[in-house]
């Protein structure tokens, strides 16, 4: 953990230019006062990076919401995440601040929130709850005065607040899951026997119910997969429940009998990285293990291993699966 010292007023300046650079009205002569303000000092560049590079990490909305909410849920959050820790010595309040603002400018009602291929987004929501939308994902959010409904397509994780007046519902490929107070991650795949939604609970409950079937809870710690109409409901083998975040938004992939057309699916809205298969049958192969987002190729080289197959690099950013 870094010990380097800060000025705590230039470390707030700083907070304040990455935020309104964020915004519409940023003009040439804002852009020459901050160069003045910059060439003030010389580690204040430093500390405008350190919180540029707060903004565009969507983690930094979750600490901010976690600050808010330990009085109403005592307990709960009690250990800091660890990411938290890590920016503590660059000025934890500052950074908190910061990420308030951006999480305000990004409260919607009734709006589509739509991600970028590899950059999750994380917003906050009108009611209090708050969104964090993986990439190439997009969630439309109608916040009404009797319900609130999300409808996703691709993966988001949510944290709910409580409204005991009006129920919290995701609907997912026909797939709809209401809230009982609690933080889950929703997921949309396609696999060779056709889409499948899978949910994910960390804290609390849902209850899922698919296009025909009775309704199923899904408790903090297990998994639900809807795949034709049926839920399947199973213990987590490391339930995620004692994480914050979901693996995805720590930058890793992690995998229990993911088939691996499901996983072709996962890299490319995390990565980008594009990966075709020289026999579609390949993608009933099921996946287990943990791997890091940060290099797709080392994934795709391990998991080509632990199956038999061969990976061919074809170009930039794309790969082909095929038998060895």
């Amino acid at each position: 953990m870094s010990t380097e010292t800060f000025d705590a007023r230039d470390d707030r300046a700083a907070a304040l230019w990455a935020d309104e650079k964020q915004g519409d009205g940023w003009t040439p002569a804002r852009q020459a006062a901050l160069n003045a303000w910059l060439a003030g000092r010389p580690d204040r560049q430093r500390l405008l990076e350190q919180h540029e590079a707060l903004i565009a990490d969507p983690a930094v909305l979750w600490a901010a919401r976690r600050a808010a909410h330990r009085t109403a849920k005592p307990g709960v959050f009690a250990s800091p995440p660890a990411w938290v820790k890590i920016w503590a010595p660059a000025g934890l309040a500052a950074c908190i601040a910061c990420a308030a603002l951006f999480g305000a400018n990004s409260s919607l009602r009734g709006e589509m929130i739509v991600g970028r291929r590899g950059v999750p987004q994380a917003v906050a929501l009108a009611d209090g709850s708050a969104v964090r939308l993986n990439g190439a994902s997009k969630v439309r959010v109608l916040l009404g005065g009797t319900e609130r409904r999300l409808r996703l397509d691709g993966e988001g994780f949510f944290e709910v607040a409580h409204d005991a007046g009006r129920p919290f519902t995701v609907e997912a490929e026909g797939v709809r899951i209401t809230a009982v107070g609690t933080r889950f991650n929703v997921d949309s795949l396609e696999t060779p026997d056709g889409p499948m939604v899978e949910v994910v609970v960390f804290e609390g409950a849902v209850d899922v119910t698919p296009t025909k079937g009775r309704v199923v809870r899904i408790r903090a710690g297990e998994r639900g997969r809807v795949l034709k109409a049926g839920v399947q409901r199973a213990s987590l083998r490391q339930p995620e429940a004692k994480t914050d975040l979901p693996s995805w938004t720590r930058g890793w992939l992690e995998l229990d009998e993911t088939t691996l057309t499901s996983v072709i699916g996962d890299l490319k809205r995390t990565t980008g990285v594009e990966v075709s298969l020289s026999d579609p049958k390949l993608g009933r192969a099921l996946v287990s293990g943990r791997f890091s987002y940060e290099n797709p190729e080392n994934a795709l080289a391990a998991i080509a291993r632990l199956h038999g197959l061969r990976l061919t690099r074809k170009d930039a950013g794309h790969y082909l699966l095929s038998e060895a």
